[in-house]
């Protein structure tokens, strides 16, 4: 089988690999765009984590013959394990999944083990993977969430896959900056580097006992363009205020009982949204849930009210307690929205003004994991990039970088945007970085 990408050209596929993408579970990703919201800001970017895993899936081959050719042996049967594992890491994807996992913590990531494990226990896609005698190899790569030098087992086959440097960034950084519009990229030439050695799936900074420089500049340009996507789209104020509207109409839903995710698993973008504006049963119409999600499909998106920064606060202890009590669905920070819609309608004598018009967002601390890259240094000795002995200034400035972009938000209707940001200054004890605009 062909695919023709739009990324990538043509990819070719061998039976097995045609026979797992034509999977139920497979194709359900053509149902779940790759950035969710971010259409909203970007038009383009309506690509799906299908699109995605399939471009995975080529990348991985291509790491795997540059492992070869610099000295690994690798039989076509791991070749073909290697590319299934691509095509089918983001099974266990659901709707606006990161935002609701990573960004809001409504429900744990997608790529525990127990989510595969359950995908793949039964239906055609485990059926078949079992028939292939890939199942377990490929639950075990999957599953494995700490391919680095501290792994004691074999790692390479999974850090193909998933690691800070593997054909799932590479694809999506691609992908994304394709669909987005962003005329950035980065050179095949990082291909190259791809090893293994002890086990782990390295990059190769050596030639002729000296430092690659290239190898350096590289990776490091990878990384920058990774951070740059992070703070142009990914964390685009207007990509965070769509999510955190459709996670607070999934929060309510949650709180009803009437959703999980099981039941996000047989929906897509766009049935998810039909989904939500039937409850509750007894008055869609005056649902917060409904106004939730049909402002989001009319981009009426809540406003700026009030910010807060790593700047702004005196230390990371500060910024972590925010953390702490805004960025899961805690009950402080379910009282404090309350509080502050409360004023909001006294001060407005607008009783109307509901859970729909003011949202609290506080994003999580970065993992810090964008430069733990394994590298083979001069000595001969596998170390991480951002550990070598110290981290040089220019992989601290992109760890430094990361933190910067930690926010705190209180998006709200902006009809009441002005009103919000006093009642939030008085409340949290600080100016607002930003300013609402007045209303037109």
């Amino acid at each position: 089988m062909i695919v023709r990408d739009p990324v990538h050209g043509d990819i070719k596929f061998s039976n097995s690999e045609a026979r797992v993408i034509d999977c139920l579970q497979v194709q359900r990703l053509r149902g779940v765009k790759q950035l969710g919201t971010t259409y909203l800001v970007y038009p383009g970017a309506m690509h799906t984590r299908f699109d995605h895993s399939i471009g995975t899936s080529f990348l991985a081959k291509i790491i795997i013959q540059n492992v070869k050719q610099n000295g690994f042996p690798i039989d076509q049967e791991t070749e073909e394990l290697i590319s299934i594992a691509g095509i089918v890491h983001d099974i266990t994807h659901v709707p606006y999944g990161h935002t609701f996992e990573d960004e809001r913590k409504i429900f744990e990531r997608h790529d525990k083990s127990e989510n595969f494990r359950k995908l793949l226990s039964k239906g055609e896609l485990g059926d078949l993977l079992e028939e292939l005698g890939y199942k377990n190899e490929i639950l075990k790569m999957l599953s494995q969430k700490d391919p680095t030098i501290r792994s004691r087992d074999d790692p390479w086959k999974g850090q193909v896959i998933n690691d800070t440097i593997c054909a799932d960034l590479l694809d999506y950084i691609r992908r994304d900056c394709y669909y987005t519009g962003i005329n950035k990229n980065y050179d095949n030439r990082v291909f190259n580097y791809f090893m293994v050695e002890d086990g782990k799936l390295v990059l190769n900074f050596v030639k002729n006992r000296m430092e690659r420089s290239d190898a350096r500049s590289e990776v490091l340009h990878l990384l920058r363009l990774r951070y740059f996507l992070t703070e142009r789209v990914y964390f685009h104020h207007a990509k965070l205020s769509s999510g955190a509207m459709i996670s607070k109409a999934v929060e309510l839903a949650v709180k009803e009982g009437q959703i999980s995710r099981d039941v996000l698993y047989t929906l897509n973008d766009w049935t998810l949204f039909n989904f939500l504006k039937g409850y509750p049963k007894e008055k869609p119409k005056d649902s917060p849930i409904r106004k939730l999600v049909e402002r989001v499909e009319n981009r009426q998106l809540l406003k700026r009210a009030y910010v807060l920064s790593s700047a702004t606060l005196s230390s990371r202890k500060s910024r972590d307690e925010y953390i702490k009590k805004f960025n899961p669905p805690t009950p402080e920070r379910e009282q404090v929205e309350d509080m502050i819609i409360d004023r909001l309608q006294k001060m407005t004598k607008k009783n109307s003004i509901n859970k729909a018009d003011v949202i609290i967002h506080c994003l999580s601390s970065s993992s810090l994991k964008e430069a733990e890259v394994l590298i083979k240094n001069k000595d001969k000795k596998i170390v991480q990039l951002n550990v070598r002995p110290h981290p040089s200034a220019d992989i601290k400035a992109i760890e430094d970088g990361y933190e910067d972009l930690w926010r705190m938000y209180v998006f709200a209707n902006a009809k009441y945007a002005k009103e919000v940001n006093k009642i939030c200054e008085e409340t949290f004890g600080r100016d607002s970085e930003y300013s609402p605009k007045k209303r037109r």
